[in-house]
């Protein structure tokens, strides 16, 4: 017995093609209209999101915000919340009472020369992962209560126009992995609370009025991988803990006063790409050793009261590109 396939014609591929086309149009879109539809934005984080907004002077993009509230569109899709067309943006999670209810978890006002203080309605976003506010002209002290953001794992307010001293309250945001304060206004002593932040991956802290020593504990923070205190009243020495900061990439510490270091600390940073020293009471010599760091590429050990000779394994390090 002979068995004969029926080979699709190009005209009934077509037809299945169609066919499922508008079985999505007419049944799946609806659908999934529905479900949207019985998405709710937390009630108290709408009004918070509203008046923060008030309060800034801004306002949703049409990116977002599309359905009368504010988790939908680009809230919830895959754009890119760091997109530039995509600010202000905010980012939520629909995941919440069997996905029934959204929560915010990341704001982002960024370059928007917007003005006023971080109001305290901003402690209804529990759920704020992510609160990225820098290049603005954002003004008054940083609240203690910002602390009570548990979950904040993001807190970006460079180039403000705050002032004041760090409130010792952020040191209760155990998950932060990621603190930028340069050009912020903030300054004064880092709180010793900031002993809780062992998670920190990146902390810049430059052209701020911070003042006080180099904090022994931040050696403690070993997922450290870019530190930076240039243009500050921060008074040395360099902690010699800064040796257990293993996976740190790139180091910046410039202008201390008060207090020699040596460079002693520096020859177990071996995944080094950036060490610059520059004005730091650096004295001593120059590790014989410190072409082992491989893949180091920016070395500046200028205006510092070293002694002796330049160890001859800098000039043969291939990724060493300014010295």
């Amino acid at each position: 017995m002979n068995i004969i396939t029926k080979i699709p014609t190009i005209s009934s591929i077509f037809s299945l093609f169609w066919a499922f086309f508008f079985f999505f149009i007419i049944i799946l879109l609806p659908l999934e209209k529905s479900l949207a539809q019985n998405v709710t934005t937390d009630p108290s984080e709408v009004r918070a999101l509203d008046s923060i907004f008030q309060q800034w002077d801004t306002q949703a993009t049409p990116l977002w915000n599309i359905s009368g509230g504010p988790c939908s569109g680009s809230a919830i899709d895959e754009t890119d919340f760091e997109s530039n067309d995509n600010n202000p943006a905010i980012k939520c999670d629909c995941s919440y009472d069997n996905n029934r209810t959204c929560h915010i978890t990341k704001l982002r006002v960024q370059a928007l020369s917007k003005r006023g203080v971080i109001p305290e309605e901003i402690t209804a976003l529990k759920y704020l992962a992510v609160f990225k506010i820098d290049e603005n002209y954002f003004t008054g002290p940083l609240p203690a209560y910002i602390g009570n953001l548990s979950g904040l794992m993001i807190l970006s307010i460079s180039h403000n126009a705050f002032y004041g001293s760090l409130p010792k309250e952020l040191g209760n945001l155990k998950d932060l992995f990621m603190l930028y304060l340069d050009s912020s206004g903030v300054g004064g002593e880092i709180p010793s609370t900031f002993a809780n932040l062992r998670d920190v991956v990146v902390l810049w802290a430059s052209d701020s009025p911070f003042s006080g020593k180099i904090p022994e504990f931040i050696g403690n923070w070993t997922r450290l991988t870019s530190l930076r205190f240039q243009g500050n009243s921060i008074e040395g020495p360099i902690p010699s803990s800064f040796s257990q900061l293993t996976l740190l990439e790139s180091l910046r510490i410039s202008d201390i006063y008060n207090g020699s270091s040596s460079l002693d600390f520096v020859r177990n940073l071996k995944n080094l790409t950036e060490l610059v020293l520059r004005n730091a009471l650096i004295s001593g010599t120059v590790p014989s050793d410190i072409g082992n760091i491989e893949r180091l590429a920016t070395l500046d050990l200028s205006f510092n009261n070293l002694t002796g000779e330049i160890p001859s394994l800098l000039f043969n390090m291939n990724n060493l590109t300014y010295l």
